[in-house]
């Protein structure tokens, strides 16, 4: 009788990894002899577990943000495998081509897999609490000014009742800021779209230039914490254990967020009735309201193999169970599990009944939809362009890896930088960071 061979298999975000264990139910039933041990990280334990992978822990596969702070780039490509020298049926299936996009872009194969359409990231709120503070935003909010009218009644009600702590709770984190509310918040304004996100970082126009699009950003940021829009020292919060634990316990209204605490709050309470709506309605001038869609993960994803378990005695049913993985009956059930499209070909159409989907997604840029004239961002950032030209143990330009961008947060909140002096801060560490050339 042959050996039970087990592969430890990582979820994609623990909050998954109830309902992403029977997905491998299914592929334990199809392939008899192979057992999964799952396992999962969050941000208070992927500093350990990355310290275990670098004692010699070596996993079948996992998400890359579990391996690495950051993204698959030209120092540390070699530490994953290549994901075209492995059997892999399904790339014909992937609308984004990683198989010649990223050798195109980086010169390296492809060392992850990501399925999905980039993260939507949209104002989040309890219904319920809402309609007690008399406010209703899917109704009310059309534009920019109507934004900040709105979070100025909704923090005067949260203020006035003991019920909640906060209207719009904000809580740090590194890769949410840096990545993703950086670029966000510019979409609401004429001067902030994708193209002069793209010029800032490919060179055409500098970072702390009068019409940068970050600014927008930090002026934005600056006005709700001096309007007391959002908590006070909000950036010595914790993500989760303040931010996200304030709103599972219904002490504060709303967040900006992505898919994640809408699952997990059914998790704790799934009577809970959660609505939302896209994130930066239009400025003066700026004729489309634009939605906030993360881009193409060509260098993370919820899936790639270190280098090292092509040494493992079960790399052959490592390799068997990565291409399962992404199978269009696995992708299938992955999208319905998470409630979020996907950039591939399936053979059946999605049923899709997330939280988020169902809450607000469904219906932005969707004809009959409430926000069907709303359209996503669904360009080439500028960051996937300027990846290869960055310097070997450069900061970046917002140095959220490290976790140094909060520093500048800190010190514009409390008056001790201007938004101007953190954009000439960003523009002094794009200057170090890259060596930038058409060719």
């Amino acid at each position: 009788m042959e050996k039970e061979v087990i592969l430890e298999i990582g979820a994609s975000n623990p909050e998954y990894q109830n309902a992403e264990r029977q997905i491998w139910d299914v592929f334990e039933a199809e392939h008899p002899g192979i057992k999964v041990k799952m396992w999962s990280v969050n941000e208070d334990t992927v500093a350990a577990f990355q310290a275990k992978v670098a004692g010699g822990y070596t996993p079948a596969f996992g998400p890359t943000w579990a391996f690495i702070t950051g993204e698959i780039n030209k120092e540390n490509y070699q530490n994953f495998v290549d994901l075209s020298t492995i059997d892999f049926p399904w790339w014909d299936r992937l609308t984004h081509d990683p198989l010649h996009k990223v050798p195109e872009l980086y010169g390296f194969g492809p060392r992850s897999i990501d399925i999905f359409s980039g993260f939507v990231f949209t104002w989040m709120y309890h219904a319920d609490l809402m309609e007690k503070a008399g406010l209703d935003p899917r109704r009310d909010v059309k534009t920019w000014d109507d934004l900040k009218k709105f979070l100025e009644e909704g923090t005067a009600w949260a203020k006035a009742t003991p019920e909640v702590d906060y209207f719009w709770d904000q809580g740090w984190h590194s890769w949410v800021f840096g990545a993703n509310y950086i670029r966000m918040i510019p979409l609401a304004f004429p001067d902030g779209q994708q193209q002069d996100n793209y010029d800032c970082w490919t060179g055409k126009k500098k970072f702390n230039d009068p019409d940068s699009p970050f600014r927008h950003t930090f002026e934005f940021f600056k006005e709700a914490y001096d309007k007391g829009w959002i908590p006070e020292n909000w950036w010595t919060r914790e993500w989760e254990t303040d931010m996200e634990a304030s709103y599972i316990a219904k002490k504060s209204v709303m967040m900006l967020h992505g898919p994640w605490p809408w699952d997990k709050m059914l998790a704790a309470d799934p009577t809970a009735e959660q609505l939302g709506f896209p994130s930066t309605p239009p400025a003066e001038g700026q004729e489309t309201w634009v939605q906030y869609m993360g881009p193409v993960r060509y260098t993370a994803g919820p899936a790639c193999i270190l280098e090292k378990a092509r040494q493992l005695p079960e790399w052959p049913q490592i390799v068997e169970a990565f291409a399962w993985y992404h199978s269009p009956k696995a992708v299938k059930m992955r999208a319905e599990v998470l409630g979020r499209p996907v950039l591939y070909k399936l053979d059946e159409p999605l049923e899709l009944t997330g939280p988020q989907w169902v809450g607000v997604v469904k219906d932005i840029a969707t004809p009959g939809g409430l926000w069907e004239d709303v359209q996503y961002t669904t360009g080439v950032w500028g960051t996937t362009v300027a990846g290869p030209h960055r310097k070997g143990g450069s900061p970046g330009v917002w140095d959220w890896e490290s976790g140094a961008f909060v520093e500048q947060w800190a010190a514009l909140m409390t008056g001790k930088k201007t938004v101007q002096e953190v954009l000439d801060w960003a523009q002094a560490n794009w200057e170090q960071s890259y060596e930038w050339s058409e060719s």
